[in-house]
C-alpha cells in the first residue's frame, strides 16, 4: 500500500511539473506575441490658451495610462485620464509652447502651441524686423510693455533702450546665437516667453558692407576703396539701358523705370533676342575677389543656413508669362561664382508666388532664398562656400524676337517683333542664420 502511494505521489508531481512548464511556455508565448502599446495622438486642446490653474481638456487617441504631461517643459498634474481624454490644469511657471502626453506607446505632441496667459505680463504680437544682426535695434510690439525690465533673445540678455505701453526697443546682445530665436520678456506683472511657432525672428550674420549693393554707396568705391563696384557684361544687341536709377541717362531713356523702394537702385532694360543668347540678356555682378576672401564670413555654415537677399522688380512681362508654370520661363537668375562654375538659382514668377513671395504695389519683391535651392549650374556641395569669388544678378527671359545679327541696336524700340524686358534691383546681400528682409 505504501509503495503504491509513493508511485501516485511521484506521478502527481510529474504531472504538476508538466502543467506548470506548459503554463510557463504558454505565458512566454503570450508575452512575445502581445501587441505593442499603441502610439498616442492629440487631436484637440480646449481651450487653446489659459492662465496657470485653468482647467484644460486634451482630446485624442490611445491616451490611457499617461505617464507624464507637460506644457512646454513644465510638468503638469493629470486630473483624470481615459483612452480619449485627459483633464489637467495649467501648471505654475508654464510658458507658451506645445503640450506633450507620454504613454508606454510613445509621445503625442500638440500640433500648435498652448498660449499661457499671465495677467499683467506682456503679450507679444510682432517683432520688427523679422531678422537682425548682433548690435542692431529691433522693436517688439504687444501690450503692457511700459514696465519691461529685461528681454533675452535666444537665452542671451538684450539691452532695453526704450519702452512705451505697446512697444519695447532692444539691442541684440553680443553673444546671441545665430539662427531662429525666441524671446523671454519680464515686466512688473511677470515673465512671458514666445515660441518659434508664435513669432518668426532670426539673428543673422550679414556679409561685409563692402559686398552689399546699396547703390548710393558705389560712387565712393574708386576714391576710398571702401566699396566694391558693381561690374559685368552687357549684350549690346539686347540691352539699351543699364545704370543707377539716379543717372540722367537712365532717367531720360528708360521705358519701365519703377519708383524707388530704398533710395538709388540699379535698372536695366532692352529687347530680348533668345535666338542669339538663349534666355540670357545681361549680367551684372560684384567684382571678383580672391579665393578665401569670404572664408571667415561663411565659416562652417551649410547651404540651408545661407540666404541670397535682394529687392527686385521684374518690370513688364509678356501676356501669360507671369502665370506660366513652365520651368524655363525665367524672370531672373541669382548666382554665386566659384573658380570653375556657379551655384545658380533660375526662377520663374510662378515658383516665387508658390513660395509665398508677393510684390508691393510698385512691383518690388523682397526675396531671401536659401542657397540650398541653388543647384542649376553646379550641384550644391561641388564647391566650398568659403571659396566664393563673387555673387551676381542675371537677367534671364525665355522670350525674344530671334532677329539675330539683323537686330539693329538703334531700331530696337521700333521693331514690333521684339520683346521688351526690364529688371531693377537693390540691396543685394548674403546672410547666414536666416533671411535678411527690408520689407518684412
Amino acid at each position: 500500500m505504501k509503495k503504491k502511494f509513493n508511485k501516485s505521489i511521484i506521478h502527481y508531481l510529474y504531472l504538476s511539473g508538466f502543467i506548470l512548464s506548459l503554463a510557463f511556455i504558454v505565458s512566454c508565448g503570450d508575452d512575445e506575441g502581445s501587441p505593442a502599446s499603441l502610439i498616442p495622438a492629440i487631436t484637440s486642446i480646449s481651450p487653446e490658451s489659459g492662465e496657470p490653474g485653468d482647467l484644460v481638456t486634451i482630446t485624442g487617441t490611445n491616451l490611457g495610462d499617461a505617464i507624464s504631461l507637460t506644457f512646454g517643459t513644465t510638468v503638469a498634474v493629470i486630473s483624470t485620464n481615459t483612452a480619449t481624454e485627459i483633464q489637467t490644469t495649467v501648471p505654475e511657471g508654464a510658458t507658451t509652447g506645445r503640450i506633450t502626453v507620454t504613454t508606454n506607446g510613445g509621445a503625442a505632441i500638440s500640433e500648435s502651441d498652448f498660449t499661457v496667459i499671465i495677467i499683467g505680463a506682456v503679450t507679444v504680437s510682432e517683432v520688427s524686423r523679422r531678422s537682425a544682426t548682433i548690435g542692431e535695434t529691433i522693436t517688439i510690439t504687444g501690450t503692457d510693455m511700459a514696465t519691461v525690465s529685461s528681454v533675452s533673445i535666444g537665452g542671451v540678455e538684450a539691452t532695453v533702450s526704450s519702452t512705451t505701453d505697446t512697444t519695447v526697443e532692444v539691442v541684440v546682445g553680443e553673444d546671441t546665437p545665430i539662427g531662429r530665436q525666441t524671446f523671454t520678456i519680464t515686466n512688473n506683472g511677470g515673465t512671458t516667453s514666445t515660441s518659434e511657432e508664435q513669432l518668426e525672428f532670426f539673428v543673422i550674420r550679414l556679409i561685409d558692407t563692402r559686398f552689399i549693393e546699396r547703390f548710393e554707396d558705389t560712387d565712393l568705391a574708386d576714391e576710398t576703396e571702401q566699396f566694391v563696384d558693381f561690374v559685368g557684361s552687357i549684350d549690346p544687341e539686347e540691352q539699351m539701358i543699364g545704370g543707377k536709377s539716379n543717372d540722367p541717362v537712365v532717367i531720360d531713356g528708360s521705358t519701365d523705370l519703377p519708383p524707388a523702394i530704398d533710395g538709388v537702385f540699379w535698372h536695366m532694360e532692352g529687347y530680348s533676342s533668345t535666338d542669339i543668347s538663349g534666355s540670357f540678356a545681361a549680367i551684372l555682378q560684384l567684382a571678383s575677389q580672391e579665393e578665401g576672401t569670404f572664408a571667415d564670413f561663411f565659416g562652417e555654415a551649410v547651404a540651408e543656413d545661407i540666404y541670397f537677399n535682394i529687392l527686385v522688380n521684374f518690370g513688364e512681362l509678356p501676356e501669360g508669362y507671369a502665370e506660366s508654370t513652365e520651368e524655363g520661363d525665367f524672370v531672373f537668375g541669382l548666382r554665386m561664382r566659384f573658380d570653375g562654375d556657379d551655384y545658380e538659382l533660375r526662377s520663374n514668377l510662378n515658383s516665387l508666388t508658390e513660395a509665398g513671395f508677393t510684390p508691393n504695389n510698385d512691383g518690388w519683391y523682397d526675396l531671401s532664398i536659401p542657397a540650398s535651392q541653388f543647384d542649376d549650374d553646379a550641384a550644391i556641395g561641388t564647391f566650398d562656400f568659403r571659396n566664393m569669388l563673387r555673387h551676381a544678378v542675371v537677367v534671364r527671359r525665355n522670350y525674344g524676337s530671334g532677329l539675330g545679327d539683323e537686330f539693329p541696336l538703334d531700331g530696337m524700340g521700333t521693331d514690333d517683333s521684339a520683346e521688351f524686358w526690364s529688371l531693377s534691383f537693390d540691396n543685394v546681400s548674403i546672410s547666414i542664420g536666416g533671411p535678411h528682409s527690408f520689407l518684412r
